[in-house]
Formats: C-alpha cells, sequence, structure tokens
C-alpha cells in the first residue's frame, strides 16, 4: 500500500456541469419553516391560576402553549461541542487530545408580544416561581427562596420542516380537480420528513429588556434565554411524536409523584375504585363471604342484619 493510497484521485474530482447536481444543490433548507412546541407538563405548578377567569379569552380560543408556539418570530437549531483533555507522552513525539464532557449552548427564543401580555406574563410568572418572594414583597425583611428543579423544569421541542413537508396532506384536503386534459390531478407525494430537537428539563435563565419609545412605531419582541440538561435528535420521520416522556408518571412534579406512589399502594390492597386485579380479587372474596350460611344459620334460619 503506497503512502498516498487515501487522498482523493483524479477520478474522484467532480467535472460535469451543475446542471448534473441540479436536484442536490436546488433543495436548500430555509430557515423560516420551523415551529417550537412547548411540551409542558409541570406548568399547573409555576402557573398557577392563569386562566381561571379570562386566560382562555386572553389566548383567543388556543390555550397559551399554541399561542408560545405561533409567536415564536425565531428560534435556534442547536450545536454542541466537547470539553477535551490534552495527552502529551502516550506516543513519543505525539500529542493527543480527547472528549471528556459534552456542552450544550443556551437556547435563546424570541417572541412577538402580543396586545394581551399573556407572552410577558407567562415567563415572568416562570422565573418568579424558580425564586420568589416568599414575605411581604416590601418589607424590608422580604427574602427570596429556591424551589425544587423539578417542579419547574419542562420539555421542548424544536420541528424543522420544508415547503414539501406536508404538500400531500394539503392535496388530499383540497377539492377534487380536473387540469386541462379533462382527468383528476395527481396527489402530489412529499419528498421531505421532520425533525425534531427535544430539550430536556428546560428553564428560563435571562429575559432581555424590551426598549418601548416615542417615534417610529415596531412590533415588540421579548427575547429569552434557556438553559437545559441536553437535546435528543429525530431525524427523518413521518409523524409527530405523540407524548414527550416514556410514561404519564414522569411528567409529574415530586409531590404528584408521591401522591401517585401512595395512590398505587392503595389499588394494590383494593380500597379504591377503578379497582386493581388483586382489588378486584379481594371484592370478590369478601361478597362470596356475605353469602356464606353457616350449617347452624340453615337450621334455625339465617340470621337477620
Amino acid at each position: 500500500m503506497s503512502v498516498n493510497s487515501l487522498f482523493p484521485k483524479p477520478g474522484q474530482i467532480f467535472k460535469k456541469s451543475t446542471r448534473d447536481i441540479s436536484q442536490m444543490v436546488g433543495r436548500p433548507s430555509l430557515d423560516t419553516l420551523y415551529q417550537v412546541f412547548f411540551s409542558f407538563g409541570n406548568f399547573q405548578t409555576w402557573l398557577e391560576g392563569f386562566g381561571q377567569s379570562d386566560g382562555f379569552k386572553r389566548t383567543q380560543g388556543r390555550g397559551f402553549r399554541e399561542k408560545l408556539s405561533l409567536l415564536c418570530a425565531e428560534a435556534e437549531i442547536p450545536g454542541t461541542s466537547f470539553q477535551t483533555s490534552l495527552a502529551v507522552g502516550h506516543h513519543q513525539g505525539i500529542q493527543e487530545e480527547f472528549p471528556n464532557l459534552r456542552t450544550f449552548p443556551p437556547l435563546n427564543l424570541t417572541f412577538y408580544v402580543d396586545a394581551d401580555h399573556v407572552i410577558l406574563e407567562i415567563f415572568e410568572s416562570w422565573m418568579t416561581y424558580i425564586n420568589p418572594i416568599t414575605n411581604n414583597k416590601r418589607s424590608v425583611n422580604a427574602y427570596g427562596r429556591f424551589n425544587y428543579p423539578e417542579d419547574y423544569k419542562e420539555i421542548l421541542h424544536i420541528t424543522k420542516f420544508e415547503r414539501d413537508t406536508f404538500i400531500k396532506e394539503i392535496d388530499e384536503e383540497s377539492p377534487k380537480s380536473l387540469d386541462s386534459s379533462g382527468t383528476d390531478v395527481v396527489i402530489r407525494e412529499s419528498t421531505t420528513r421532520l425533525t425534531s430537537y427535544e430539550f430536556v428539563n428546560v428553564w428560563p435563565t435571562n429575559m432581555t429588556s424590551m426598549r418601548v419609545a416615542y417615534g417610529d412605531t415596531n412590533v415588540l419582541r421579548c427575547s429569552v434565554q434557556f438553559a437545559y440538561d441536553r437535546f435528543f435528535t429525530s431525524f427523518n420521520y413521518d409523524d409527530t411524536n405523540q407524548a414527550v416522556e416514556s410514561n404519564y408518571f414522569d411528567l409529574l412534579s415530586s409531590k404528584e409523584q408521591a401522591a401517585a406512589n401512595s395512590l398505587k399502594d392503595s389499588y394494590d390492597v383494593g380500597n379504591t375504585w377503578p379497582l386493581s386485579p388483586e382489588g378486584q380479587k379481594q371484592l370478590e372474596a369478601f361478597n362470596k363471604s356475605k353469602d356464606y350460611v353457616s350449617p347452624f344459620e340453615r337450621k334455625h334460619g339465617k340470621k337477620q342484619k
């Protein structure tokens, strides 16, 4: 084997016309086709009370999570990097570098602020719950105490799609029409699918100031920076993910998990409804015992209750 056997050979250099690769270079990904999904599971804890009076009206009947999703004007497809360690002397005269920790940069999202100020209320409430003032807010003795992370950390998804991802659904839902030859229009097949990023244990670390001033009118924007533990990626799948966690129990806060565990204990002994299989057996045995008549009762008559 020659020393240069791995270097590119002249025959590997592309020398044809760009028309031969038009299908490749003519299908770039566009940065305007995306959607952010706020797959919150703990919002009843840190957003307690929202929507009890007019919250549904302020979100135009769509819920605050969908409003956050649709008003997210800018998002980021995350990068990642490794922290490395330098190894010198493992091989004589060679310096090597190895990864020892994978790090994830913060996630930055920008939102259009709605006239109902739902966007501001959501993030202000979220950050206030993380470190609330537990005494009179105006008191000189006021102090803050942090809440438990499992009560305010959430799940967030960013999904990237392209112009023809949903073209088949659009053609199937549109009225049937005929082309110039009088035949049915063929339903087009999509050539691209979805790519989603799932961010685990997301929480806001910084909500930037928003400048308001007299002069030219602009749409007010709110930028929020999030920290998270890690992200996972799903490439080239057909349908959107139906669940953000493997089971319902993982979506509960620590207090709710403790309550669920105590409820499970009640299921195991059969004193709640609906009954567990074990509880059902105990109920059947109890009903049989009530129908039991002893020989004495059969001879002298069953005792009256």
